[in-house]
């Protein structure tokens, strides 16, 4: 089996602007690190569950870096290059969307006018079910902290150097890290957000310095808690806060809800009732997470 973080990176098609390449690994780092913003969502029987926050989102970072989007054009984008690829491929996968800026004037300078290159990419899933370990996730603390940058703050940009350096700390032995930013506080993971249960309800680390604002975050905040009456406060957190609580979890749009088994060294927990019955709710909305 796949283990939970490490699934193959190839992509199997791929499509820059509106012509298909044949050698789709060829362009990944290149198109990865630059001016732009990209989106990962989860496709589940050529349906993607979470599209209109992905697209969204995607159009709203897009304006903030100076690039110009549509958010019916990137849509009729995506149902184009999905209506092209549906016979030869699985309908349970991932599709990658990326939205890079091509106007230079040389130097630094954009033309902020120029039409931006969108590149669409998709991966089938393992014919068995990729699930996350049936107890739960094992987890370490990051030894990198993320750098100050309330500008760029919860946006999904190209430069993910600071979670690659991140994840550079440890091979196999875990399947995430939690990241701290300068002031030692908790921020997200190196591919989701954190969520954990205080004696006063659930509990998600305030984004406003950096980290990502993830689209599952967004979900379980705006939608899922509110439809179980479960209260969430976003605030700062410390470090010692998870280490003392009764359940975490981490989340995002491709795994959805993966519950905590472990913090390195020493510390570990079951699953909790309350994050089964996120997982529940989330399942029956969206049958991809189950």
């Amino acid at each position: 089996m796949v283990p939970v973080t490490e699934m193959s990176t190839q992509y199997e098609v791929e499509m820059i602007g509106q012509d298909f390449v044949t050698e789709p690994i060829k362009v990944d780092h290149i198109q990865m690190f630059g001016h732009g913003v990209f989106e990962t969502m989860r496709v589940f029987k050529w349906d993607i569950p979470l599209l209109c926050y992905h697209l969204r989102r995607i159009h709203e970072h897009s304006k903030k870096i100076h690039i110009q989007t549509d958010s019916r054009s990137l849509r009729e984008r995506i149902d184009n290059f999905v209506s092209r690829i549906r016979q030869a491929f699985s309908g349970s996968g991932i599709l990658r969307l990326i939205v890079m800026s091509t106007g230079s004037l040389g130097g630094y300078r954009i033309d902020k006018t120029c039409e931006p290159t969108y590149i669409i990419s998709y991966r089938s899933l393992p014919v068995e079910p990729v699930a996350m370990p049936l107890n739960g996730i094992k987890m370490r603390v990051c030894d990198y902290r993320l750098p100050l940058n309330p500008v760029l703050s919860g946006m999904k940009h190209l430069n993910r150097l600071d979670q690659i350096l991140a994840r550079a700390e440890w091979d196999d032995q875990f399947d995430d890290g939690i990241m701290l930013d300068q002031n030692e506080l908790v921020v997200e993971t190196t591919f989701g957000n954190v969520f954990f249960l205080s004696s006063s309800g659930w509990v998600t680390p305030l984004i406003n310095q950096c980290g990502v604002e993830g689209v599952m975050r967004s979900l379980l905040i705006k939608k899922i808690m509110p439809a179980l009456s479960e209260s969430v406060d976003i605030r700062k957190v410390e470090l010692y806060e998870i280490k003392k609580c009764s359940e975490w979890f981490v989340c995002n749009a491709v795994r959805g809800i993966m519950p905590v088994s472990s913090l390195s060294p020493d510390l570990s927990w079951t699953i909790g009732e309350k994050t089964k019955k996120l997982r529940r709710e989330l399942s029956n909305l969206y049958p991809c997470y189950i």
